[in-house]
């Protein structure tokens, strides 16, 4: 996914520390939340014991945003899908993903606009376009 493998490594387990305090809000993570999680821990090639290592310490690892908008833009779903899969979304965990939206370098309506899709197709499949063309609306 990127260029240098400890950097890639530690910006996977701050991706991952983000997605499991944002899952933490509610003070613990739901079983879909964890497999989420896992989900995305495989997709970035995390091992387990760095997985496991990140979930003790959250607080440890920051999130590292990287140069390029597509893999910004990947963390920025990451963090809006880990956020509706337990079928709630919370103020907190709209907070945390507006501030990691900024992190990334993503205008603040825009992180705005995107939780709002996700809490329009909370109960069923958000349509890829409708990300795409909320997402166009912001391009240069």
């Amino acid at each position: 996914m990127f260029e240098d493998s400890t950097e890639d490594l530690e910006r996977s387990k701050g991706i991952i520390a983000m997605l499991i305090k944002l899952a933490n809000v509610d003070d613990e993570a739901v079983a879909i939340e964890r497999r989420f999680i896992m989900d995305v821990a495989d997709q970035l090639g995390l091992a387990k014991a760095d997985l496991l290592e990140v979930a003790k310490n959250p607080d440890d690892f920051e999130l590292q945003p990287p140069e390029g908008e597509q893999e910004r833009m990947n963390i920025l779903y990451y963090l809006l899908f880990t956020m509706r899969v337990d079928g709630v979304i919370k103020e907190e965990e709209e907070r945390l993903c507006h501030k990691a939206g900024l992190r990334l370098g993503f205008n603040e309506n825009l992180t705005t606009d995107l939780i709002g899709i996700m809490k329009k197709y909370m109960k069923e499949d958000v349509p890829p376009k409708v990300m795409l063309d909320a997402i166009r609306t912001y391009l240069n």
